[in-house]
């Protein structure tokens, strides 16, 4: 049995990847490489967590569809617990369509995540012994305002530290009153200016300040990631930069989720806050040379290995 027992609550579903060519005709068809697998913020975290040897229970919500039915299989073959999963009937999985284009990232991406609205505050409380019960609780920014709350108070009740990815910028602002609960937050800079509620000049010392300043509404450890240009993180008595690790980028998708994962791990661990960050470092820059959105080779021989290069 593992050391660690993590709870991870949020949002599961198809991901659905095209790569867009340089020039796209508007109306009809183009050629383009599609690719698909599973995703969602909550459960790419379950899954990189499993995969570094955490045990690992997950509450998302699927639809009672076929893709439901694969990604709670898929689950199970790499060792995440999802008994206290919503299977809703007559609902549709839910699912994220990413188009990037070739050396730029992410162009566009869309996404139906109705299916999670039914994490309900309700369903939360029913399953409290699982918050009394976890070392950690992670979760994404998918969660309604409702059922933040209910989850925010649980884990109080029990002591248990949460970690959170924003997910999004249109997302972000929900975690905004529980700043103050927070053992890790990892926002990307607009998910940062979201929270914060001003824009963030792409420049080191500005970055510093604004990890500084939502350590000061109460994070324990808030970490921005820059993309290429590695991290900005900060506690209430330390900040700094660490630049990414040489890589070759094969997909980003999901590298975020990585080191959000392997960052808590790190914290679990007793690392020191700055150890903890390079470990998710580590994470982000493994995942993007696999086309998965959650590399299926992570492993903690794997990160160790690219943090003695």
């Amino acid at each position: 049995m593992s050391e660690h027992e993590v709870l991870v609550i949020g949002s599961a579903g198809v991901d659905v990847k095209v790569e867009v060519g340089e020039e796209v005709q508007w109306g009809p068809s183009n050629p383009a490489p599609i690719r698909w697998g599973w995703g969602g913020v909550a459960r790419n975290l379950a899954e990189n967590l499993a995969r570094l040897g955490v045990e690992v229970r997950l509450i998302t919500a699927v639809g009672d569809d076929q893709s439901g039915r694969q990604l709670i299989a898929h689950l199970h073959s790499v060792g995440v617990e999802t008994d206290h999963t919503l299977i809703v009937e007559g609902g549709k999985t839910a699912a994220y369509v990413a188009l990037s284009r070739p050396d730029e990232g992410l162009w566009v991406a869309f996404d139906d995540m109705a299916c999670i609205e039914s994490i309900t505050a309700g369903h939360l409380y029913r399953h409290r012994r699982l918050f009394k019960e976890a070392e950690m609780i992670c979760i994404d920014a998918n969660l309604s305002p409702r059922t933040l709350a209910t989850l925010f108070s649980l884990a109080e009740r029990y002591g248990v530290p949460v970690c959170a990815d924003p997910t999004a910028s249109i997302l972000a602002p929900r975690l905004r009153p529980y700043l103050g609960h927070l053992a890790l937050l990892t926002p990307n800079r607009s998910e940062a200016e979201a929270i914060l509620g001003h824009p963030l000049p792409d420049e080191e010392e500005p970055l510093r300040e604004a990890a500084r300043q939502l350590t000061r509404a109460g994070v324990e450890l808030a970490v921005i990631t820059l993309g290429a240009k590695g991290l900005i993180y900060a506690t209430p008595s330390e900040s700094g930069h660490l630049p990414t690790f040489t890589h070759e980028i094969v997909d980003l998708t999901g590298a975020g989720d990585a080191l959000t994962a392997a960052t808590a791990y790190g914290l679990l661990e007793g690392m020191p806050p700055s150890e903890a960050v390079r470990l998710g470092l580590a994470a982000a820059a493994q995942t993007i040379q696999c086309r998965e959105t959650v590399c299926p080779d992570l492993s903690l021989e794997s990160l160790y290995e690219w943090l003695i290069v």
